[in-house]
């Protein structure tokens, strides 16, 4: 009897190991042999040939985590081949399947317009239930849309139910206006409203005004705007009429609005305006000098009252505007940037407990603004100059840590470790770039959609993955639309990653290094590397107001004269040329500026008569007092952009 209970037990034990085995095998087996089979199908697709591809992701086995993005290709195929039932069941398959998927809420909203387009009355059911279930989604947006036109479509035969009917469809098109104002329906869903006959609000007729601008089309915006009140759309006249031009009825309207309606206007919107304003006078200094004459007591008198301390060059009276910016809106948008340029004038007056004071009242006050990371960088170099060299340590590093990207991470940077140098780095290790995230939601599936090349999807499914999104452009070369993308992306991170995070590499690729190192000649590539990013991110055919043009922003007369000596291409957007000019350029700027390269930074963007004429006129003691005191704020910004990019990629690579 115990010998027949250890057989069946030993039986038992086979069983179980085997049939563990057995689906572990079966599930690693159905895994890669979907992505082989996912992958040919893939490509049979993208070749157009719907009919052979439908047939080669049905192979895809039904225990891969890549067969609901089978399922929804092979509904693509089938709305190819115009096979909208057969779609249809193959979007319902991903929409009732048990286990969650990424691809439902797309694949439901597909599926629902393919419904509306064969007159299917569930497509109703679905749109309503896409706006329940992911009411954050474009798709929830979308449905608003259609369910407007449903509504539109199909009115009950009763007067009654009839003016029901078309206030809920009006109320939808409304919504998708609302909601996406420069959508690709919004224009078409103002052409519904105007079929409906519905009386409009100012509020109706602002937001149709608003979304016709939004879409470019000025003439029909100011044809809303004039069916509003001026005290509510003010500035909405004002922007459209500087689109259209009309530069004189575009100041008549933010002169009127700034002085009578500005209190019920919002901050975005008068800025705006007044920067429109500000652009219209020859010079930038006119416009902000009319501004301030206009007497403004209420939204917008404080940015008035700040570009006109910026204009400042004086420190004495520098200090004396922003301190009455200061002390008049102490807590307004613009009091954290009036405290920090009191700050700046009190640390170049060399008056450094004052200063001292002002910088831990900003940092307390202020903090993870604009100009933090520099208020920390001076109060290090304070500390530093009251022998409290521990303390000014502990400043440099926590610009470091909190503000890793920064032009006063760079900065704090040699002043701990002097010794490497202000340039530490020399040369870039170059790493390709890949894709963003080494792990992902939904078991990986976009990992392993994205590095089977199927961008369209990965694209749908993370329309507001900025990283992504760019990642997408790069794969398909829009080199520029990929780092602006990343770098905007970058930007809204409250925390940075550390450098070793694969984002980085988007916001700053090593795109065109190759030739930066070949053509650097006795020049540090990765500043060159840094000015290309910072003056053309990375199009070879940019092109500024002022005519200069390609990777380097080089000027026709200056890329001219390189040609001549160096018997150069004379097509500006070649890149090779463009970068070789460049780094010449750099060179003989570099040569007379005793061969510094924060001058010459400075030079190449400002001039070298400026930069010349600057160490005369400006009273400094070191590299830092030099910088912040450049007179033309293009060009001080230049500087730090340049410096900052040429540290993060020496960061990075």
């Amino acid at each position: 009897m115990r010998r027949r209970r250890k057989y069946d037990f030993y039986i038992a034990v086979f069983l179980t190991i085997f049939t563990v085995g057995y689906f572990i095998y079966n599930h690693v087996s159905a895994e890669s042999r979907g992505i082989g089979l996912y992958s040919a199908a893939l490509e049979t697709y993208k070749a157009s040939d719907y009919e052979k591809a439908y047939e080669e992701f049905n192979k895809v086995p039904a225990g891969s985590s890549l067969k609901p993005p089978a399922l929804f290709r092979q509904a693509r195929c089938a709305t190819n081949m115009d096979k909208k039932e057969l779609a249809i069941k193959k979007y319902n398959r991903i929409v009732r399947s048990k286990a969650k998927s990424s691809i439902a809420p797309i694949s439901e909203y597909n599926m629902a317009n393919l419904m509306y387009e064969i007159q299917d009355k569930r497509a109703k059911r679905h749109f309503k239930r896409i706006i329940k279930k992911y009411p954050a989604s474009d798709y929830a947006v979308a449905s608003h849309y259609y369910l407007g036109l449903i509504e539109a479509a199909n009115p009950p035969k009763s007067e009654r139910r009839m003016e029901k009917s078309r206030n809920k469809a009006f109320i939808y098109f409304k919504t998708y206006i609302e909601e996406s104002p420069d959508g690709r329906f919004a224009l078409k869903a103002i052409d519904e409203i105007k079929k409906l006959g519905v009386p409009l609000t100012n509020y109706d007729n602002l937001l149709i005004a608003k979304s016709y601008y939004a879409n470019g089309e000025y003439i029909k915006a100011k044809d809303y705007l004039f069916k509003t009140t001026l005290a509510e759309s003010w500035s909405d006249f004002a922007k459209n009429e500087y689109r259209l031009g009309n530069k004189d009825k575009g100041n008549f309207y933010a002169e009127t609005g700034l002085k009578k309606h500005a209190a019920n206007t919002s901050n975005k919107d008068v800025y705006e305006v007044m920067d429109n304003y500000i652009a219209t006078f020859p010079t930038r200094k006119e416009g902000i000098e009319k501004l301030n004459s206009m007497g403004l007591n209420s939204t917008g008198a404080d940015y008035a009252a700040y570009l006109n301390c910026n204009e400042v060059v004086a420190s004495n009276l520098k200090e004396a505007c922003y301190r009455t910016l200061y002390e008049k809106y102490p807590n307004g948008q613009f009091s954290a940037d009036s405290l920090y340029n009191i700050f700046m004038v009190k640390y170049l007056q060399k008056k450094y407990y004052d200063a001292q004071r002002l910088g831990l009242l900003h940092l307390e006050k202020f903090p993870g603004v604009n100009s933090s990371p520099a208020v920390i960088y001076y109060m290090g170099k304070i500390a530093f100059k009251l022998k409290r060299y521990e303390t000014a340590n502990d400043y440099y590093k926590q610009v470091i840590a909190r503000y890793p990207d920064s032009y006063y991470a760079f900065r704090a940077n040699f002043n701990l470790y002097k010794d490497d140098g202000m340039f530490p780095f020399l040369e870039l290790n170059v790493k390709p770039v890949v894709f963003p995230y080494k792990k992902s939601l939904d078991n990986n599936l976009v990992v392993k959609l994205a590095y089977l090349k199927d961008y369209d999807l990965v694209g749908e499914l993370c329309k507001n993955d900025k990283f992504i999104q760019s990642w997408i452009a790069y794969q398909k070369k829009n080199y520029t639309v990929s780092a602006v993308m990343a770098r905007n992306g970058m930007e809204e991170m409250a925390v940075k990653p550390p450098f070793d995070d694969l984002r980085w590499r988007l916001v700053y690729p090593a795109h065109y290094y190759d030739i930066v190192d070949k053509v650097k000649g006795d020049n540090n590539p990765i500043i060159l590397q840094a000015i290309i990013k910072e003056e053309s991110h990375f199009n070879p055919y940019a092109k500024s107001a002022a005519g200069a043009a390609g990777l380097m922003q080089l000027m026709p007369a200056t890329y001219n004269e390189v040609v001549k000596k160096h018997n150069l291409p004379k097509d500006l957007s070649v890149e090779t040329a463009n970068i070789t000019a460049g780094s010449l350029y750099y060179t003989s700027l570099k040569r007379m500026l005793g061969n510094k390269d924060l001058y010459t930074i400075a030079a190449y963007n400002g001039g070298i008569g400026s930069v010349t004429n600057w160490f005369s006129k400006l009273i400094y003691n070191d590299t830092d007092e030099f910088v912040e005191q450049i007179p033309y704020p293009e060009t001080r910004n230049y500087v730090k952009k340049v410096l900052r990019t040429y540290w993060v990629y020496g960061n990075i690579y």
